[in-house]
C-alpha cells in the first residue's frame, strides 16, 4: 500500500468520504494488514523451520553419540539460545497484538492493527539485537570444544568463525535496515494517521 498516496487521499479538502470509499479504503487496509501478518509469518516460521532441522540433527548426534555432551555443549546451548529468541518473538508480537483496543470503528481498529504489527516487528529488532552478545558466547564456545576433541583444524576453525561472522553481520544489517528504513516511518505514517482520524 503506498501510504503518500493514502495520506494526500486522507488530508484532502475532497475528503469526505460516502459508504463506497469508506468500503474501499476499509479493503485497502485490510488487504494491507493480512500482506503483513502473511510476511511476517513467513519470516517467522524460516528461522523456526532451521531451528528445528538443526535441533532434530542435534537430538540424533548426542543419541547416536557422535556428540559427547559433556565436552561439546557448546553447539547445544547455541540451539537453547535460538529456541528462547524465537520464543521471546514470538511472546512479543502476541502481546502487542493484544494491547490493541477495538472502538466499533473499522478504520480505526484496522489502523490500530497495522500499527499494534509494526510495534511487534521492532519489538522482534530489539530481541535481535539483545541477543546478539548472549548468542556469541556459546557460538565460541561450540567453535573452540569442536577444535579441542579433535573435529575440526585450525583452518576449519577460522572457516567456520568466518561463516558465522558474516551470517551474523548479515542479519544485523537487514534487521537494522529493516528497522530504520521501513519499521520507524511506517510507525511515524500510522500514529499520524491514527491520531488525525481519532482528533
Amino acid at each position: 500500500m503506498d501510504f503518500e498516496r493514502l495520506e494526500q487521499a486522507w488530508r484532502s479538502e475532497a475528503n469526505t468520504p460516502d459508504a463506497k470509499a469508506q468500503t474501499f479504503l476499509m479493503e485497502e487496509l485490510m488487504h494491507t494488514l493480512k500482506a503483513r501478518r502473511r510476511g511476517d509469518l513467513l519470516l517467522f516460521m524460516i528461522p523456526v523451520a532451521a531451528m528445528t532441522l538443526f535441533t532434530a540433527i542435534a537430538v540424533r548426534s548426542v543419541l547416536n553419540g557422535a556428540i559427547e555432551v559433556s565436552r561439546e555443549w557448546g553447539g547445544l546451548g547455541m540451539l537453547a539460545v535460538c529456541w528462547i529468541v524465537l520464543a521471546a518473538m514470538l511472546i512479543s508480537g502476541v502481546l502487542a497484538r493484544r494491547r490493541r483496543s477495538v472502538s466499533g470503528s473499522p478504520v480505526r481498529d484496522t489502523l490500530a492493527a497495522m500499527l499494534a504489527s509494526n510495534r511487534a516487528a521492532r519489538a522482534s529488532c530489539r530481541i535481535f539485537w539483545i541477543s546478539l552478545p548472549v548468542f556469541m558466547v556459546p557460538m565460541l564456545l561450540a567453535v573452540t570444544q569442536l577444535h579441542d576433541v579433535g573435529k575440526t583444524s585450525d583452518q576449519n576453525m577460522v572457516q567456520m568463525l568466518l561463516v558465522f561472522g558474516v551470517a551474523l553481520a548479515a542479519s544485523v544489517a537487514w534487521n537494522t535496515g529493516r528497522y530504520f528504513l521501513v519499521l520507524k516511518p511506517e510507525a511515524k505514517q500510522l500514529e499520524a494517521l491514527l491520531a488525525e482520524y481519532e482528533g
